[in-house]
């Protein structure tokens, strides 16, 4: 149990590093332009966002450290017939870095203002790596209007909790080697084939991040308990995993029955950049299924 929450803290450090309705499509406003624009957060914070194509929904969060263009291969297929809403969380790419305290909810915040600026009222959300987690706390918050979570390597095993001193020494590494602890734990969990260029581009957007506001998102990461907002939610919970860390489905499915997933074979903790066309077409039949209300349901 503690190792695999020591694994996931390693992994959230280096990507720096009740809803009881019947399922409907989420539609897009009819005749939805491309947007790029920025959106005030709940607390202030200015919020980047894109918007392109047209028809269901798709809200895209990224990991700790990336931006929205990690989302670029997959956005652009599902944007021929979907409305596909891509944001900067709040300190990353193109959005403030202000912001005064770093949590789950205020994350959550993030994804609110942008798809009511952006007019989605109905949306399936997918989270990778750390916004797994806000995309489980933007479920609860937001209720029906999210018909689906895709959790993307993350929501891994709800019931590895880390105690509170390993979890003290974990952020006191970070806080005092950050870039070792990056150049140390980044090549467990690349793929062994990744791309050079994928890890250059992981790597330097991991340093980039100022240690101080990592280590805080990551604290606040987890902190959070997952198994109580598990035990929320009634839409489908889908995730697409690699296979280098096991999901551990009978946990997760003990606070969401529905909770399935599906796994790529050969892949790192970025499995949409080591193998963006079998991800991209892995996550659209995900969130077709989704749509079609064929994803299981909780009760």
């Amino acid at each position: 149990m503690i190792g695999r929450r020591t694994v996931l803290a390693a992994t959230l450090a280096l990507s720096v590093l009740a809803c009881g309705s019947t399922p409907s499509t989420p539609r897009s406003p009819p005749g939805a332009a491309a947007v790029d624009a920025h959106v005030a957060s709940s607390d202030g914070a200015s919020i980047h966002y894109v918007a392109e194509g047209r028809g269901p929904a798709v809200v895209f969060l990224h990991c700790l450290g990336c931006n929205l263009h990690y989302w670029d291969v997959v956005a652009a297929d599902l944007a021929r017939d979907h409305r596909v809403v891509r944001l900067d969380l709040a300190g990353h790419g193109g959005s403030g870095g202000d912001r005064k305290v770093w949590s789950v909810e205020a994350f959550a915040g993030d994804v609110r203002a942008v798809v009511d600026a952006a007019g989605v009222d109905r949306f399936t959300l997918v989270g990778h790596s750390m916004s797994g987690t806000v995309a489980l706390e933007a479920a609860r918050e937001l209720g029906d209007r999210v018909t689906g979570v895709i959790p993307v390597d993350s929501v891994l095993d709800v019931d590895a909790r880390m105690p509170a001193a390993v979890r003290a020494d974990v952020l006191s590494k970070m806080r005092g080697d950050y870039r070792g602890a990056i150049e140390t734990q980044l090549p467990l969990l690349m793929a062994k084939h990744s791309d050079p260029r994928v890890v250059a581009r992981v790597r330097g957007d991991a340093l980039a991040v100022p240690p101080e506001r990592a280590t805080a998102i990551l604290e606040a990461i987890l902190g959070y308990r997952e198994d109580l907002a598990l035990d929320r939610l009634a839409m489908p919970i889908v995730a697409i995993d690699s296979d280098a860390r096991p999901v551990a489905l009978d946990h997760d499915r003990a606070h969401a029955p529905q909770f399935d997933a599906r796994v790529i074979a050969g892949t790192g903790h970025w499995l949409m950049l080591d193998e963006p066309d079998e991800f991209a077409r892995t996550l659209r039949d995900v969130v077709e299924r989704i749509e079609r209300g064929e994803a299981r349901r909780r009760g």
